[in-house]
């Protein structure tokens, strides 16, 4: 199960990052299910960009939605974090990478305050300290995507006891992932992509190569997110 995925279509470069073309990397690669947010919702318009994906995956069964708050506009969000929820939206994401705000920007606090009371999961971008921080006391599971270069924050912070999970697609270095199972545990490592931005077929690989033990793997690969989300078998 690959946490992190878009579709739509993609106004930074030149990318197809079509639905069909991000369902054939699936199947060439075996990989069952994925969570897709629509980059409509980042660059445009959440609520259409929300109502995109769920006509999505309404149609393929194989797509995990997931829901976005433009924090720029913000207006409305409670309304639109019920009206996903209601339709069985759990995981949401948040885009500061594009959209250019900061975890102290109140209109975050507000939109996590939101999440809690949806019993919702949050994934993010961001320095492991400053997510940290944004998050602290936070009843909301966190997911952080982090660069293999700011593994020692990561490591700090996990042991100081932050309790967050943290997404694998960048954590690319060599031995990062043995480091991080043998530190604390592959509870919280989730799997994620990138696709079709990125090549899954390399992000698989990265998982795959490491010395890990099989069942670390599969829980990596998809066990520890299909638990955050309540859909184990």
């Amino acid at each position: 199960m690959d946490l992190d995925m878009l579709a739509g279509s993609w106004p930074i470069r030149p990318a197809d990052i079509s639905v069909p073309r991000l369902l054939g990397m699936m199947e060439h690669h075996e990989v069952a299910e994925g969570c897709v947010a629509s980059a409509r919702g980042i660059f445009y318009d959440d609520l259409a960009g929300n109502s995109e994906t769920l006509a999505w995956c309404e149609a393929e069964p194989r797509l995990v939605p997931v829901g976005t708050i433009d924090l720029r506009r913000f207006t409305g969000y409670r309304d639109e974090i019920r009206r996903l929820t209601a339709a069985g939206v759990k995981l949401w994401r948040l885009f500061p990478e594009y959209q250019g705000w900061s975890f102290d920007h109140a209109p975050f606090r507000r939109v996590l305050s939101a999440l809690e009371d949806a019993g919702a999961v949050l994934f993010v971008y961001g320095q492991p300290s400053v997510v940290a921080a944004a998050t602290a006391g936070a009843r909301v599971p966190v997911i952080v995507g982090t660069h293999f270069y700011q593994m020692a924050d990561l490591l700090a912070l996990m042991e100081e006891g932050t309790h967050f999970y943290v997404s694998t697609r960048q954590l690319h270095g060599p031995g990062v992932l043995e480091t991080l199972v043998s530190e604390f545990g592959p509870e919280r490592l989730i799997f994620g992509s990138g696709a079709p931005l990125s090549a899954l077929g390399a992000a698989l690989k990265g998982i795959t190569a490491a010395d890990l033990a099989p069942d670390v793997r599969q829980a990596i690969l998809g066990g520890n997110l299909r638990r955050l989300l309540g859909r184990e078998p």
